[in-house]
């Protein structure tokens, strides 16, 4: 930083105006507050309650699910991923929001269970004619912090719509993810670079 304002002050005051170099302070200072969020434990509360926390030790920054009371939500049209630009996101489809179950959880069965009705209305629509579902599609699945994980999405056993495989198992182990508290939100779409099909999970959890 210091470095920084040494440039800025030796190099290239004289071809700044009093305005543009007041910004230029500003943002030096605004980088110096960042850096110090940075280095602590950020935590947002609701009503006296903590909803959201983080911990950015050593650059970790590990996505917790959300504690928020029990108030309607809206997702919005298109996922938020921390490094993915709205422009990199193609064709993407209404999302759904479901409450985790214990079978969701269960390393032994290894999936999680879509919502049907909502996968044949807005998902299977918009599959390539290669992309068959009932064999089984290879699809990544981002969080919305923008790690990946591999998974499968099939129609598994005739009947239902499912994320299959240890991508899934590795996501909530990860996000330390609870059954009846845990919500999450799915989305599909098309990422702009690869035209591979993708899907978005955002988790949210509600106190009892």
């Amino acid at each position: 930083m210091l470095k920084m304002k040494e440039k800025l002050c030796g190099h290239y005051l004289c071809e700044f105006s009093s305005e543009e170099y007041e910004v230029a302070e500003a943002l030096i200072l605004l980088q110096k507050q960042v850096q110090k969020v940075n280095e602590k434990k950020l935590k947002i509360t609701f009503g006296g309650k903590p909803i959201y926390e983080r911990n950015n030790i050593n650059n970790v920054q590990p996505m917790l699910p959300i504690n928020i009371p029990n108030v309607e939500y809206n997702p919005p049209d298109i996922p938020n991923i921390h490094g993915v630009p709205n422009n990199r996101i193609l064709v993407c489809c209404k999302p759904f929001e479901k409450k985790l179950t214990s079978s969701d959880l269960d390393v032994s069965q290894n999936r999680l269970l879509l919502k049907k009705n909502h996968v044949k209305t807005y998902f299977l629509p918009l599959l390539k004619r290669e992309e068959e579902v009932d064999k089984g599609i290879n699809v990544v699945v981002f969080d919305t912090q923008g790690k990946t994980f591999n998974t499968m999405f099939k129609f598994w056993s005739d009947k239902y719509y499912v994320f299959n495989g240890v991508g899934w198992q590795k996501f909530f182990k990860e996000h330390d993810l609870k059954a009846d508290q845990d919500f999450i939100t799915v989305w599909m779409f098309r990422h702009s670079e690869i035209n591979n099909l993708c899907f978005a999970v955002s988790l949210r959890r509600v106190e009892a």
